[in-house]
């Protein structure tokens, strides 16, 4: 093969996503003629593809090398060093691209990656003046547009931020990315009402995905945080596992999200006192595929007490909002919007039905003409995939079911998941698995369990010497100060932290102190 065949080859297999064979016949072509940029191109785009960026950079620094004058080959040579962080050298290659002529498209992208550099180092306003400069070459596109309201909201400027993303919905009004992202501005802000109209605009307007009922839960979570009173929380966590239901019935999760609604949901019930159905959903958990296709629900009525969606309102039948229209008809409610139809029909050129029906006919289409399609019955959702457990997703199911055999007292269960936690390898998870077996010796009041304590917190104060830091290490110090009842060591302990996490754990130790504690401590 000659030079040429090995560099047409090389770009055929590029073309065709066999990057491997690119590369193979781009060395060939190197080999060849050694002395021709173009096969280092070739080898360089196909290293870019098989994520080998060191040898990328090699391959296009010798292409620019043998023709300095190659505007689009620089450019290839900057994003690939902006791709490994060498943030100075990418910046002085894409200024050499602009420099020899590269194409206009190529300049679009510079620009965009030229904002993004700025962006990574806090400086939005130039992130803007090269996003404006990206758009004057290649138009505006909706990533472009992403990027810009994103420098608003870094800069505090939300009214441009709401105009860009209104630009966003008018470019691609069904893709549900801008009305998120409105939405996570109304709820930063404290705007709640305005947050849950994007939800409903997105509702009517938006191909809807996960993202959108992600969003249904963060609402019911955190809206209006500041009101606490009980029948606010308790609202809040039923409209909160209303909303995880619909995710899960409307919203084809696949595994992962399976996972993660059904631990939230889990928590929920851990939090509304109902620890039995959490530790249901939390068995589910294990294998959520299966669970999924199989129709669990995480909200089986036998499974409360008080059903805590019971006083969600239902929506009325069909047959119901027949009776009330007409109920509204005969009350005369209808009769305005009446007399402007009879007065429509008497400006019409004449009154006999059977004219009228024809002048009409003159100007419509005959729709009956169509043949209706045949509705397709949708098919059941299902997962296909498989799901393996992550040590982390490990980890999040077992701290929830150690909450959950404390509430309902199943100690033996608790210790049982408390060593699973033990086995992890996330230190925090590992001493929420140690404190939780100290915590089981003190409910089984083993023999020794306040020594154990002790033993404990002299290993957690020889952490926080070693690393000042070390907040984690401190928590569990006080939790098992105030288990041993010691609150005067875990109050100290309280004062010489972050005041997010002093209040939290000083909520705890009042609690305790005023007996309102269930043995101390909390997850």
């Amino acid at each position: 093969m000659s030079y040429n065949d090995f560099i047409a080859n090389s770009n055929t297999a590029f073309a065709g996503g066999q990057h491997a064979a690119a590369l193979d016949y781009a060395k060939k072509a190197i080999k060849e003629c050694p002395k021709d940029e173009q096969g280092y191109v070739c080898a360089g785009k196909a290293c870019m593809s098989l994520k080998k960026l060191d040898d990328a950079v090699a391959n296009f620094e010798k292409a620019v090398e043998i023709n300095p004058k190659d505007g689009n080959t620089f450019f290839l040579l900057g994003y690939s060093q902006a791709m490994i962080d060498k943030t100075a050298q990418a910046l002085q290659s894409l200024t050499r691209a602009i420099e020899n002529n590269c194409t206009d498209d190529l300049r679009a992208q510079i620009y965009k990656i030229m904002s993004l550099i700025n962006t990574q180092k806090g400086d939005f306003k130039n992130a803007l003046i090269n996003l404006r400069q990206s758009e004057k070459i290649g138009g505006v596109d909706y990533e472009l547009l992403q990027e810009r309201a994103a420098c608003y909201v870094a800069l505090k400027d939300y009214r441009q931020t709401l105009f860009t993303l209104n630009q966003m919905k008018l470019l691609q009004p069904a893709k549900y990315r801008a009305y998120s992202l409105a939405f996570n501005l109304f709820m930063e802000l404290g705007i709640y009402d305005e947050a849950l109209s994007e939800l409903e605009r997105a509702e009517e307007f938006a191909d809807v995905d996960m993202s959108y009922y992600n969003d249904k839960i963060a609402y019911a979570v955190s809206s209006y945080p500041n009101d606490r009173s009980d029948e606010a929380m308790a609202k809040r966590w039923r409209n909160t596992l209303e909303a995880i239901n619909n995710a899960l019935t409307k919203g084809k999760p696949d595994a992962e999200d399976v996972f993660e609604l059904y631990t939230r949901a889990a928590q929920v019930f851990v939090t509304m006192g109902c620890p039995e159905n959490a530790i249901r959903i939390l068995d589910a958990a294990y294998d959520p595929v299966s669970s999924f296709n199989s129709g669990f629900s995480i909200l089986p009525q036998s499974a409360f007490n008080k059903d805590p969606l019971s006083d969600i309102p239902q929506g009325l039948t069909p047959e119901e909002e027949e009776a009330v229209m007409q109920e509204r008809w005969d009350n005369g409610e209808f009769d305005e919007i009446r007399e402007k139809i009879d007065e429509a029909l008497m400006e019409t050129m004449t009154d006999d039905p059977e004219e009228l029906a024809e002048e009409i006919h003159k100007y419509l289409t005959p729709i009956d003409s169509i043949p209706e399609e045949k509705e397709e019955q949708e098919e059941k959702y299902t997962i296909s995939e498989e799901f393996k457990m992550t040590q982390t997703q490990s980890d999040t199911r077992n701290a929830i079911y150690v909450s959950a055999y404390e509430a309902v007292k199943d100690y033996e269960s608790m210790l049982e998941k408390a060593r699973d936690l033990q086995s992890s390898n996330i230190v925090g998870n590992q001493y929420s698995g140690i404190y939780y077996e100290l915590k089981y010796g003190k409910y089984m009041n083993k023999e020794n369990w306040e020594k154990k304590y002790r033993e404990r917190i002299s290993f957690w104060t020889k952490r926080m010497i070693e690393n000042p830091t070390d907040f984690i290490s401190a928590s569990y110090r006080i939790r098992a100060y105030i288990d041993i009842g010691d609150y005067e060591n875990a109050e100290q302990i309280c004062n010489c932290l972050p005041k997010a996490l002093k209040d939290t754990l000083m909520t705890e130790v009042d609690k305790a102190k005023s007996g309102g504690g269930d043995n101390g401590g909390s997850h």
